[in-house]
């Protein structure tokens, strides 16, 4: 690209992942497509997190590919992806998470759908849900539509790619939040976001996060919605109650 400026950042967010990262970090390093550069912010990891990132370090420099790593204390995710966005050179952004994986041909098919539509500043796809086998639960992921997105974040944060130029319209992410600051982000998003999608699996993702802490991340977007009155109270109450009882019933099942 021109000045050097690769096309994608790619942001993880680390924090003791010794278990999953190497493979988090050998999708990215095995991408068809390399006009891109990798960041890794981490939060002061105890365990071998940054031994592991650290061995990488001379296979992206034999493929010329950027790879910078910090390691220090943070508030929690989305200050690191904000300490993330601070330290991008790229056009797009995305957010992998550090046990989440990305297909060896995903930044290509991105490279390829964002050339089809030049005017989007928003561009998504379809993410499988894995457990720790990694067999697939579910797919995931449909096209953004502000108000579906609002009730029940239908879209997959990580088959996401934000252009810079939406972070600087909208500014980062809360990092007052802990679970559900990228749909508070996507809120903010109304006035600016111009979406694409596409109908293909990029990534896999575990389905083990800290989002799947469903009580704390309802209760998290129910602070969210009553805050920026994205929704009517009544609405989302509603949907609280309904998610909240949907996800209780399905554990039930789930122990017979």
């Amino acid at each position: 690209m021109e000045n050097n400026t690769p096309f994608f950042t790619v942001i993880t967010a680390s924090y003791n992942s010794g278990k999953t990262i190497a493979d988090t970090i050998s999708s990215v390093l095995n991408q068809s497509f390399t006009d891109f550069e990798f960041i890794i912010v981490d939060g002061k990891s105890s365990d071998n997190t940054m031994e592991i990132v650290k061995s990488f370090a001379p296979h992206f420099q034999e493929k010329n590919i950027t790879f910078k790593f910090v390691s220090e204390k943070d508030r929690g995710i989305y200050d690191a992806w904000n300490k993330g966005i601070k330290l991008s050179q790229g056009t797009w952004i995305s957010f992998l998470g550090s046990d989440d994986e990305y297909l060896p041909n995903a930044l290509e098919r991105y490279f390829f759908h964002l050339k089809q539509a030049p005017d989007c500043n928003y561009i998504s796809s379809q993410v499988e849900l894995t457990n720790t086998k990694k067999e697939v639960l579910n797919v995931i992921g449909k096209a953004f539509v502000w108000e579906k997105v609002v009730r029940n974040m239908e879209i997959a944060q990580v088959g996401s790619f934000h252009h810079k130029q939406l972070f600087e319209n909208v500014g980062l992410f809360n990092d007052h939040y802990k679970i559900v600051g990228d749909l508070e982000f996507y809120i903010r998003c109304k006035p600016h976001i111009k979406p694409a999608y596409f109908e293909e699996i990029t990534a896999k993702m575990l389905n083990e996060g800290v989002s799947n802490q469903i009580y704390k991340a309802l209760k998290e977007a129910l602070d969210v919605k009553l805050k920026h009155k994205s929704s009517s109270a009544l609405v989302a109450y509603f949907d609280f109650t309904t998610i909240f009882l949907k996800c209780h019933y399905n554990k039930l099942t789930k122990k017979k």
